[in-house]
């Protein structure tokens, strides 16, 4: 086992033992959840001492948060990469099919969303996950730009909106969780919420091309703003 060794600040070598870090605890934390997880087991299946996980984070609750993080932090820049080059993909029935089929591959982004108290533990009430949840599902700043640019069903506002975007994503994500789905696909679940949600948020009717362009440009920014926010963070204990 190593020692609590000072690699340089930003060194490729102390960013990679931080991923190593990152990615135990990863594994660790969907086999056992964060209750029985502690540094020491995380020390000993990376290889390290103890005092080598606390040069990069200071307390067991910084390192569980950051494994959350990255991932949720990879699953934004996948977003704003499909986004790129996909105007329609801003959408509600189409973003939040794409979350949907993003959030089912990625199990710790699903407890982070569902509040899994057998994953997550005393971190399922704390307020920087609690940020995170609003950040990442029923976005009031994203509900927000469908209203500015005419694209919300009419009838709704952008807090009405987020009562059922929160609630139709939070059921689909949790019977996906459970299994209970009577054996349907993924990506037949997937279209089931899109065409929920197309029914039930968006404005009838092909929406204009020009709100559809500028709704993307401030969606990618938004969640590209929220990636960089999660970056800086693990770039600290890098």
């Amino acid at each position: 086992m190593q020692g609590s060794v000072r690699l340089p600040a930003g060194s490729s070598a102390r960013q990679a033992r931080a991923e190593r870090i990152l990615d135990i605890t990863s594994e660790l934390l969907l086999l056992h959840g964060y209750k029985r997880v502690t540094i020491d087991d995380v020390a000993s299946r990376a290889g390290v001492g103890k005092g080598t996980i606390y040069l990069h984070w200071k307390t067991r609750e910084a390192l569980f948060w950051a494994v959350l993080g990255r991932e949720a932090m990879r699953m934004l820049e996948q977003l704003t990469a499909d986004l790129s080059g996909d105007a329609g993909l801003a959408l509600p029935h189409r973003l939040m099919r794409a979350i949907f089929l993003e959030v089912s591959h990625r199990p710790l982004v699903r407890a982070l969303l569902l509040s899994d108290a057998e994953v997550l533990g005393n971190l399922a009430k704390d307020e920087t996950v609690l940020t995170a949840q609003r950040e990442l599902a029923g976005n009031a700043s994203y509900l927000e730009l469908l209203c500015e640019q005419g694209l919300l069903r009419t009838g709704l506002t952008a807090e009405t909106a987020g009562h059922i975007l929160d609630s139709v994503m939070r059921g689909f994500l949790a019977v996906n969780e459970t299994g209970e789905h009577g054996g349907l696909p993924l990506e037949k679940r997937a279209d089931l919420l899109a065409d929920v949600l197309q029914r039930s948020l968006e404005i009838e009717g092909r929406p204009p091309t020009d709100a559809v362009a500028a709704l993307n440009a401030r969606v990618t920014g938004l969640l590209a703003g929220i990636a960089a926010v999660l970056r800086d963070q693990l770039q600290r204990a890098y």
